[in-house]
């Protein structure tokens, strides 16, 4: 199973596999977070504090932050 979500901007995907960690969380615009959970609501809150220390470390170094390349599009299906 994957799902999508996105973040302050971000995409990123959350897959699940039968594996310890069971969530492995993938952004594919910042390739340098990595992170992960047991439950997919633990894995999404992993996944919203990474960014934002990963941002904000960006940020203290006085580094520009990536521009997100990427759009969660919903589709409404009737």
């Amino acid at each position: 199973m994957i799902t999508t979500h996105e973040y302050r901007g971000y995409v990123f995907t959350v897959t699940y596999a039968p594996l310890d960690p069971a969530y492995v969380v993938d952004f594919s615009d910042i390739p340098d977070i990595i992170t992960s959970g047991q439950t997919l609501p633990e894995a999404f809150n992993h996944a919203c504090e990474a960014l934002d220390l990963h941002l904000e470390s960006l940020q203290k170094l006085g580094q520009t932050l990536p521009e997100p390349k990427h759009r969660l599009y919903v589709e409404a299906i009737h």
